[in-house]
Order: structure tokens, then sequence, then C-alpha cells
């Protein structure tokens, strides 16, 4: 996807974006064998493709068509977006017969351009199930379809239903569960179906629950950014990479939240765009958490 950032105080742009770049790259950097399904541009520009060089492309469906946006922070730095152009749906059928053969599958659309059948093909694999709302009605997506309404009362049942993990902002929420805590859009969520949430609140730090259990909150790690401003763009994202690169490993969901925060406050600790050179690698991971990156 191509987007304009645009600030109070200046535009970034065209440059790499999208929930996939940052969290294919991000999880590639750390060591995760990544692929990626999505419409990519066949004439996309060479330093964008670049990249993605340690991301296997094998799946990746090529056209004429790209989803381009402007991603617009205002003075308090909540964001929102405008489309000039999207990308078609994508089906369970775009998956690529190598792909089926991963254990874990992150669905992290723009604007509701993945089937909501996607979460039941792949659960009924026995596949993990990871499902960011960002794009399900939430702060990326063009109409906000709340609980209130039939249609997003729909999709976020759908979802619910056969997700393992649920992810959302504290923005997504506010969009779908209008007037809910985060306790209770949690509670919504669970009950509907999904065995965890994960919310990721910016300066707060992220919050988890699993199953009955209480939820619990992690604050955020401090920033070492060497600009006056830290650089919002990508931090949730860098979140759920972090996240299911040591959930992969560790299949410990609470030490995979605090491992999602420290790759978080590096990548909003670092200036640029969705670049390879911007993320964290595992082993800077470790040190931010073992305090040996100042400040920690």
């Amino acid at each position: 996807m191509k987007e304009n950032i645009i600030f109070v105080d200046r535009i970034i742009g065209p440059v790499l974006g999208s929930p996939c770049a940052y969290s294919s790259i991000i999880m590639a950097k750390l060591g995760l064998q990544v692929g990626i399904v999505s419409y990519v541009e066949e004439n996309l520009e060479q330093n964008f493709l670049s990249q993605f060089a340690r991301v296997d492309l094998q799946g990746v469906l090529w056209n004429n068509l790209n989803t381009e946006d402007n991603l617009i922070y205002d003075e308090a730095g909540v964001k929102s977006i405008e489309y000039a152009c999207t990308a078609p749906l994508i089906n369970f059928e775009d998956i690529i017969p190598a792909y089926l053969d991963a254990g874990k599958f992150f669905i992290c659309p723009m604007n509701y351009e993945v089937d909501l059948d996607m979460c039941r093909c792949l659960a009924r694999m026995g596949k993990t199930v990871i499902v960011d709302l960002g794009g399900f009605g939430g702060t990326t997506s063009y109409h906000h379809f709340s609980i209130l309404t039939p249609r997003g009362k729909k999709v976020i049942d759908t979802l619910c239903r056969d997700a393992t993990i649920i992810k959302a902002s504290k923005s997504d929420l506010a969009h779908i569960f209008p007037g809910q805590t985060i306790e209770q859009a949690a509670g919504y969520i669970l009950r509907a179906g999904a065995k965890a949430v994960l919310v990721t609140m910016g300066d707060e730090g992220a919050a988890y629950q699993v199953g009955g259990a209480k939820i619990r909150y992690v604050p955020a790690l401090e920033l070492n950014c060497p600009y006056a401003d830290k650089n919002p763009v990508g931090g949730g994202d860098a979140f759920s990479a972090g996240v299911i690169a040591s959930y992969q490993t560790l299949d410990d969901l609470p030490q995979a939240v605090i491992f999602g925060n420290a790759v978080a406050a590096l990548v909003v600790s670092a200036d640029g765009g969705c670049e390879e050179k911007r993320m964290p690698s595992s082993v800077m991971v470790v040190q931010k958490l073992n305090g040996r990156m100042s400040p920690a």
C-alpha cells in the first residue's frame, strides 16, 4: 500500500504502509519465516519492494490495483484515513498451498478487504488465527460499523467465533464498541468466541485477557527518541509483530505481550517509515527488556 502521512506540520510520502507491510517486515527481521497474501501493484517502486527482502513473496497477488490513502494525525495524535483507492477482496482460495503448512495466520486488513469466512476456513484446519480489528470497523476502516448496527455486529461476531486472538487498539474499540470500557469490549469479544484479547493503548501500554481470567495491564516501556517527538506510525503493528514472534517461540501470551511492548517502543523511538532499517532485531528487543538500552 502507498500512503501519504499527514501531520499537523508536515507531509511525508508517498511511502510504503499497511499493517501487512509493517508486521511482516518486523516479524521477518525478528527471525520468523513470514509469507504474505496481499494485492501488490506490479509496477511498485523497487525501493518499496526492497523492504521485503526477508519476506517470502510467493503468495503476493500481483495486479494493477493497489490501496492508496492519506494517513492523517491531528494535534492530539489521533489518526484517521482517507482512501483514494482500495485493493480487491482476499479470499481463502487466494492462499497458496505452501502457506497452508504454517501454524499461525495474522489477518490484518486496512478496510474490510479480507473475506469474513477466512477465519472459519483456517480455524477448521486447526490454525492459530490472530485478527486485527483495525480494518474491520476500527480506525483504518472507511466505515466504522459498530456492534450497535446489524452489519457491525455480524462482522465482529463472525470474526470472534473462529479467532484465537483478537487484537485491537483503544481507538478501534471506541469505534466498534461505542460507550464501552476496554473491560466491557474485551468481555464481549471473549463471549463471542475468541480465546484471548489484546488491546494497545499507546502511551498507557497494553492490556490482555485470556478466557475467563481477569484482564491484565502491561505498562509501556520508556522511549529513547533521538529527536523531539516520538514517531507513532507503525507502533500498533510493531506490537502485533512482536507478540506473534514471541508467541511463536514460547507459546506464552503474557510474555508475548511484554515482548510486543518492547518491539513497539523501539519502533516508535526510531525515525523513518516502513523500512527494514527502522525495525529492531531480536537482540535489540532482548537488550531493551534487560534494561541495557537507555532508558529501559
